[in-house]
């Protein structure tokens, strides 16, 4: 299953863009609701896309075990786990061979 949670990057003026941050737990990603922007990074090509949440959905899309999400960089595909300890899971993305290549920050305003 493809996510497909698109939206366009948007330039803006210097101090009035988004922070990225670190990687965000599941309940921060599955958080996220329409209009709300996220950072996909993908460590091996170093792609940073800023994605919204497209109306009538929801970031638990990027955190379901075992669906799959396209870098818009590279094109590779990589299937979403979720590792760490109760509470404090995260959504990984691995590539084919099980190293992880991308993750999914919330983004707030500056």
């Amino acid at each position: 299953m493809a996510v497909a949670l698109a939206g366009l990057a948007q330039a803006e003026p210097p101090g009035k863009g988004h922070r990225i941050g670190k990687p965000g737990t599941v309940k921060q990603v599955e958080g996220l609701k329409a209009g709300d922007q996220y950072a996909v990074v993908c460590t091996m090509c170093k792609t940073v896309e800023i994605k919204e949440v497209a109306e009538g959905q929801t970031g638990a899309a990027l955190t379901k075990e075992g669906g799959t999400m396209t870098c818009g960089g590279c094109k590779k595909e990589a299937t979403i786990k979720r590792i760490g300890p109760p509470g404090k899971k995260r959504p990984t993305y691995v590539n084919k061979g099980g190293q992880e290549c991308m993750f999914v920050a919330p983004l707030k305003k500056q």
